[in-house]
């Protein structure tokens, strides 16, 4: 039974034993025989019940107290990495965490090979520290490591849309937009329908490396944590902000460059060529926040070449009134101008890590390999117009 039963009843027991003292107060008399048996059975019945009451509500806050401690294990994943790397099973919050990122992995249809696959989209349930001091640190922030790769991203700083939580090969339609023209009062109006075509985003398997001393990951500090996480999506977001904005050439195992097939400039760059530009994009119709990325080269020449007597090309962080933002990610002298909303960035299940305690073990480091699952192509080629700086 459980607590509300067991007090129903206790209620009734008390009622009735209530029946049996005050039928024998109105006939001002002692219980008989029969009525003192049956009294005391009610009694020891009623205490009966407390105790069992009481039990329950023990055994209840027994399992809100393993509760509260369970919830208090939180995920870290340096002690995962120190387990794997010294041949350890995973715990169970390990298992929890792995569980959803090869979850994700099996939804996007993409294989893992790593002992640890963290899940990359925000979950209220996970959320990463670790253990101080044989005391539970429990920290607020979630294990996401999706919104720090994002903010990372320079390209995600200009604009640029990333897709996440993908499913198989991905087809994004873009609308040329509707043809308008004038037409005499009975004469056929023409065709006002735009025309749609398809860009095609395919799972990319983007693979990276970070090797982490055998000293850190024995550090149980939230900073560290931290600093693990940091490191890896550094590893990510750098190979793949250098792909994007790179001059290779597109495969079935790699994005297009933006800057592939860009020759370089042969003359010093001007004002006009900036001024040229924009009008590019405007005789294109493309509109919304645009914006420029360029090379630290490309910055350096563009802060250093006269606009005018008083002025240079680049000033702060401008350029023709355009927003500049500038990472190593690009390639050479190379400048990408346009509205970068255009420039869809694809991403496929969660980030798989190998735990190599075997390449580095000479220098006393572990190796993390990293692979995960990209694309990336622009909606709309017009979008965007790229130049090379003469070297």
């Amino acid at each position: 039974m459980n607590t509300l039963e067991l007090l129903d009843k206790k209620e009734l027991l008390k009622k009735r034993a209530e029946e049996i003292i005050s039928g024998a107060e109105k006939e001002v008399r002692k219980l008989n025989a029969g009525e003192q048996v049956e009294f005391d059975t009610l009694t020891k019945e009623v205490a009966d019940i407390d105790i069992q009451i009481r039990k329950i509500e023990e055994d209840n806050l027994k399992q809100t107290t393993h509760t509260t401690n369970t919830m208090k294990e939180k995920f870290s994943l340096l002690k995962a990495i120190n387990d794997v790397a010294n041949n350890r099973q995973l715990d169970e919050r390990a298992q929890e965490v792995v569980g959803a990122g090869i979850a994700e992995m099996r939804k996007a249809g993409q294989s893992y090979s790593g002992q640890i696959v963290l899940p990359i989209e925000e979950r209220g349930d996970i959320k990463a520290t670790v253990a101080t001091a044989g005391q539970e640190n429990v920290a607020e922030d979630k294990l996401g490591i999706l919104e720090p790769l994002r903010a990372s991203l320079v390209l995600a700083q200009a604009g640029a849309s990333y897709m996440t939580g993908l499913v198989g090969n991905v087809s994004i339609p873009v609308y040329s937009g509707s043809n308008v023209g004038w037409a005499g009062e009975v004469a056929a109006a023409s065709d006002g329908a735009g025309t749609f075509s398809e860009v095609n985003l395919e799972p990319k398997r983007l693979t990276a490396y970070i090797d982490v001393s055998k000293q850190f990951l024995i550090q149980d500090s939230n900073s560290a944590e931290e600093m693990l996480k940091r490191d890896i999506v550094a590893a990510i977001s750098n190979k793949l902000e250098a792909t994007i904005l790179g001059t290779a050439a597109g495969s079935a195992t790699q994005p297009a460059g933006m800057l592939n097939g860009v020759t370089a400039d042969t003359a010093a760059v001007t004002y006009a060529d900036f001024v040229n530009m924009e009008a590019t994009l405007g005789e294109k119709n493309v509109r919304g926040d645009i914006k420029f990325i360029v090379s630290p080269s490309a910055k350096a020449v563009l802060k250093s070449t006269a606009k005018n007597q008083n002025s240079f090309i680049m000033e702060g962080n401008e350029v023709n009134g355009y927003p500049v933002l500038c990472t190593s990610a690009v390639a050479g002298k190379g400048i990408v101008y346009g509205n970068f909303a255009d420039l869809v960035i694809g991403q496929w299940g969660g980030i798989d890590l190998t735990v190599d305690p075997y390449t580095q073990a000479a220098n006393g480091k572990v190796r993390l390999v990293i692979n995960a699952y990209f694309d990336a192509k622009p909606r709309r080629a017009e979008a965007f117009v790229k130049k090379v700086l003469k070297a």
